[in-house]
């Protein structure tokens, strides 16, 4: 079947295949999808469910003069395989290769960056009206997973789409999932005969349901979608993880997002392993939280997996919410929960959190109002990469009244900053990266967690300090490790982002020399807090700032990303050194 694949080049290639040759098309795009993914890991369900949706579109639409904007972009590695990059998908999401999502700069056949979900609609009417506005021609295709009607921008795309006169195209590909199992009324009614009339009262031809792995019922149904003068909806029912057995067995993701993988014995096996994760550490803890206090309460914008939240869902059934990708939802039902008495965590992803940034400022920190929210993926992520980067939560929530921000350094942490946050009066963030717990060092070994939590730590308090290292997070281990053949550098552990810790940043400031660390942006993070105290204070200690630069970063191994930063113990020794003169190996 690879030969097949192999003399498909480009799209015009698709178009040229005689009828017979699809279905061996398809099948070899399988394998090639799930080959990738056994190697680099990936967005393999997804993908596997949009084989035949997207050799039909291929077929019937003549891409790039024909836009095709998939939603998210987890559906379109048989779409990157068709548009000339089948040779390097072994690189997909490593350092310099392929990207996780769609990315225009990538190839002219990616007409929109896409890697956060709901933005197809919006963005492909945008894109067929300036092109009409602007004079030129061409079809324009939103593919939308049915995940993405339970956002609400979605539908901000569908209201004015159907009320407008231009023809686009809305691919609607339902599987039912997101990264799990859909919620809410808008998934149940899209398999019964209503969603005809739902469609059509919004003012778009329906065509469907179509089998949307027959290609040639598919073909028909986007031929009669191309040639419409309207709105359209092409209604094709697909199965995530379709042609790969683990993935169709697994009823809760069907393969959703895998790490590399291998057959042993006929058995798929992971090839990484089992050390427990920050996201699993804080469910525990959060686990503990909800069997003392039946006030407290988790919702989640379709995170349930990703944040380890399965296990809380099923044993805390009434107060465990998956709203779907509903973020600006998820934060303001949490303000709700919050004024009727109850204790709101609202666990989201650090680049998530910036969709509902409205929602945080007027609905729950304007009102004062105890939401915690549980900032996963802050820092960088790895092999997601830009779209994915969690860069700007401590930046763009530090300016908030009344808002605390917390970050753990290990895993034992967690508990306590999380009781600490559900006892405050107001609202709280709790930060924590992406990967899995470090090894407790000496020095936090023994220290008992005392709750309250109040401000900073000292990690290594060095008599007669010259310099002092200030981090926020897990960088506190690599402060450890880069102070340790220093015997005149202190570490502080800043603990909290905002409010600061005066007095012991003060002290820090004392020694004449700091350096502040932390995985996010340098422009209004911890860094600009610091120096923003130390010119209210009147004091003047020589001061480096290391974090993540001004720009987007790309996909990439997190660790090898650090290393480049600065940001690992190697970094940190070279920028102490550095701020006192005394640069060497």
């Amino acid at each position: 079947m690879a030969d097949v694949l192999s003399g498909v080049a480009s799209p015009a290639d698709v178009r040229a295949l005689p009828e017979d040759a699809l279905p061996g098309l398809c099948e070899a795009l399988r394998e090639a999808i799930i080959a990738t993914c056994g190697r680099v890991g990936g967005h393999l369900g997804a993908s596997l469910g949009a084989v035949e949706l997207v050799v039909a579109l291929h077929r019937v639409f003549h891409t790039p003069q024909d836009a095709l904007l998939f939603d998210v972009g987890h559906q379109a590695y048989a779409h990157k395989l068709l548009t000339g990059r089948r040779e390097r998908m072994h690189t997909l999401r490593q350092a310099g290769g392929i990207a996780p999502f769609l990315d225009p700069r990538e190839s002219p056949h990616d007409a929109l960056a896409a890697g956060h979900a709901c933005t197809a609609i919006s963005a492909a009417l945008g894109l067929l009206s300036g092109r009409r506005q602007l004079g030129h021609s061409g079809h324009v295709v939103a593919v939308v997973g049915d995940g993405a009607l339970t956002g609400g921008l979605s539908f901000e795309g569908l209201n004015n789409a159907g009320g407008s006169p231009l023809p686009l195209v809305v691919v609607l590909n339902d599987n039912q999932m997101s990264i799990s199992a859909n919620v809410g009324a808008i998934p149940a009614l899209l398999r019964t005969r209503n969603a005809r009339a739902f469609f059509e009262s919004l003012g778009f031809t329906y065509l469907g349901p179509v089998d949307g792995h027959d290609l040639g019922a598919l073909t028909r149904a986007l031929r009669e979608a191309k040639a419409s003068s309207r709105p359209v909806v092409v209604h094709a029912l697909t199965r995530k993880g379709r042609g790969f057995p683990p993935a169709e067995a697994d009823e809760q993701t069907r393969g959703h997002a895998m790490g590399p993988y291998e057959w042993r014995d006929g058995k798929l096996v992971r090839s990484r392993g089992g050390r427990t994760t920050f996201s699993e550490a804080f469910a525990h803890a959060l686990g503990d939280a909800l069997e003392r206090d039946p006030r407290v309460v988790a919702v989640t914008p379709a995170m349930l997996e990703g944040s380890a939240l399965t296990g809380l869902k099923a044993r805390f059934p009434d107060r465990v919410h998956d709203v779907g990708i509903a973020e600006q939802h998820a934060v303001t039902f949490c303000a709700g929960l919050a004024a009727a008495g109850a204790k709101p965590v609202c666990v989201i992803y650090s680049t998530f959190l910036q969709r509902a940034y409205d929602q945080v400022v007027h609905d729950v920190c304007l009102p004062g109002l105890p939401v915690v929210f549980a900032v996963d993926r802050a820092g960088l992520v790895g092999a997601d990469g830009a779209t994915h980067q969690g860069a700007y939560d401590v930046s763009f929530l530090r300016p908030l009244p009344g808002l605390t921000q917390w970050a753990p350094v290990v895993g034992e942490d967690l508990a306590p900053l999380l009781a600490t946050a559900l006892q405050a009066p107001g609202p709280s963030v709790l930060r924590f990266p992406r990967g899995t717990l470090p090894e407790v060092p000496p020095e936090l070994a023994s220290a008992s967690p005392e709750v309250p939590v109040t401000g900073a730590r000292w990690l290594k308090r060095a008599p007669g300090s010259r310099l002092t290292l200030v981090t926020l997070g897990p960088l506190g281990l690599s402060a450890l490790e880069a102070a340790r053949s220093e015997p005149d550098w202190s570490v502080l552990d800043a603990r909290r982002a905002w409010p600061l810790d005066e007095a012991a940043l003060l002290e820090a400031a004392a020694g004449g020399h700091v350096v502040v660390a932390e995985e996010g942006t340098t422009r209004g993070g911890l860094g600009s807090a610091v120096l923003e105290l130390y010119a209210a204070s009147g004091v003047s200690p020589r001061v480096t700032l290391l974090g993540m630069p001004d720009v987007f970063l790309p996909h990439g191994d997190a660790r090898v990303q650090r290393a480049q930063l600065g940001l690992d113990a190697a970094g940190l020794r070279r920028a102490g050194r550095a701020l006192l003169g005394e640069e060497r190996r």
